[in-house]
């Protein structure tokens, strides 16, 4: 997707120049010499990210934040000053901005900003949660409000590594993310690193950068994720998808926090907190010899784990209602309630794929509801009987059951890549893997394909 950038700034030489660096980067860049040609160009454009300078002439930018966010909630809003105090920080991300920076700035910090901020509304999005507020989590079981007592002891104390477990869809990035911003280092972007979708010949260079020349195509020296996270929070998704190569690096860097660039000499010190989460069982994996032992008790200084929907019905009603709330205003329609009938069905289904396929069922009924009553709509027209029948292959001498397992997760693949058009990326949605795990299986499909012929 290409992120569309509106520019407001009364400098000719700043709208240029970031007109130019962030088209190089792949965005959309539209720019405003005022406030008012910028709220316009607002209407007109629809940017997913506003960068809005405080001093407008006789204007101030700040004032204006409430306005642009007005046009679309989403829209992503950072300020821009010369002239920056915490003051002025403060006040700005209370009216709405997501951060505050002061200029003159670097583009590639720029760059990571802008995307860090759209991969955290991405996820609010597939949980439902854009537009919550960002520091509450939506629930009333126990089990939500002893995470909320977590998050706020930890978020104080950053310098304490963390770890998230639960099951996909439950909200590990959310909690994340609600640590960061409660925490001191909330001036900075969290740095999100999805450990399972970079390959593996790429995850160093992107995690400790490179030196120029340390390889062919390096005409440049690139600072690492890490190294710009400086100050700030890494998030490691899918920490459970890191090769064991790249384990072993990740741990000395825990360590002591210094780490050389790809082709480097010099230690580079950083201050960064980690938080790493999976869906995963890591004892298992370590069992397997798939997970490093020490790296998972280094990585479990502190531990959240985020039970599924399914053992935490309490918060099931609470979620639709919201997300109805927010389907009903997206598609303009006048939904006020559940029907009984439809919450009873909520509250006995049994969610695997949690607060994600809680709000997907959710947004379904609502584009098809007529009235201002949510009926049952499209929740469980393909619920698996609860009683699976004697698989045909069963014989006398039993079954070939890791071939049969094989047999079923490769119609599955296909057919997710077939609905997907060849995208990898959304058929390893479709399943539920990372693209990472998806790549790896059909990869051996063709060794063991090339090797039988």
């Amino acid at each position: 997707m290409k992120y569309k950038i509106l520019v407001i700034d009364d400098e000719r030489l700043i709208r240029l120049s970031l007109r130019e660096g962030l088209t190089d980067f792949g965005y959309e860049v539209e720019t405003a010499a005022g406030i008012r040609e910028g709220l316009e160009l607002a209407e007109r454009f629809f940017p997913h990210f506003v960068l809005l300078d405080n001093r407008l002439g006789e204007d101030r930018g700040i004032d204006f934040i409430e306005a642009i966010k007005r046009i679309d909630d989403d829209i992503q809003l950072v300020m821009m000053t010369a002239y920056g105090s915490v003051s002025q920080a403060v006040e700005a991300v209370k009216r709405g901005a997501y951060d505050y920076i002061q200029k003159p700035f670097d583009l590639d910090a720029l760059d990571l900003l802008i995307r860090c901020c759209m991969e955290q509304l991405n996820t609010r999005r597939s949980l439902g949660l854009a537009g919550a507020p960002r520091h509450e989590l939506i629930g009333e079981s126990a089990a939500i409000s002893r995470i909320r007592g977590l998050i706020g002891v930890i978020a104080k104390n950053d310098s304490v590594d963390l770890l998230i477990r639960g099951e996909t869809g439950t909200g590990k990035e959310v909690v994340a993310n609600l640590v960061h911003r409660q925490s001191v280092r909330c001036g900075l972007p969290m740095v999100k690193i999805n450990c399972g979708a970079i390959p593996e010949n790429l995850l160093e260079s992107e995690l400790f950068g490179y030196e120029r020349g340390a390889f062919t195509g390096a005409v440049k020296t690139k600072k690492g994720l890490l190294e710009l996270a400086n100050g700030s929070t890494v998030f490691l998704d899918e920490i459970g998808e890191m090769p064991l190569s790249m384990q072993a690096k990740l741990l000395t860097f825990l360590e002591d926090r210094r780490f050389k660039r790809v082709g480097g000499l010099r230690d580079i010190e950083v201050n960064v907190r980690v938080i790493a989460a999976t869906n995963r069982d890591l004892k298992a994996a370590i069992a397997r010899k798939e997970f490093r032992e020490d790296l998972f008790y280094r990585l479990n200084v502190m531990q959240i784990e985020i039970p599924p929907l399914r053992e935490r019905p309490e918060d099931i009603l609470p979620l639709a209602r919201h997300f109805l709330e927010r389907c009903s205003r997206k598609f303009g329609k006048n939904i006020h309630a559940l029907s009984p009938a439809f919450a009873g069905e909520l509250l006995t289904y049994s969610w695997k794929g949690n607060v994600r396929e809680l709000r997907n069922i959710i947004e379904r009924s609502a584009l098809f509801c007529e009235g201002d009553l949510l009926e049952r709509g499209a929740l469980l027209e393909e619920r698996p009987s609860e009683s699976a029948p004697m698989p045909a292959g069963w014989g006398e001498k039993g079954i070939d059951l890791p071939g049969e397992i094989a047999r079923i997760e490769r119609g599955y693949i296909e057919e997710a890549m077939r609905r997907a058009e060849g995208n990898l990326s959304k058929a390893a949605d479709l399943l539920g893997l990372t693209r990472f795990s998806l790549r790896r299986k059909l990869d051996s499909w063709e060794r063991s394909g090339a090797r039988n012929e």
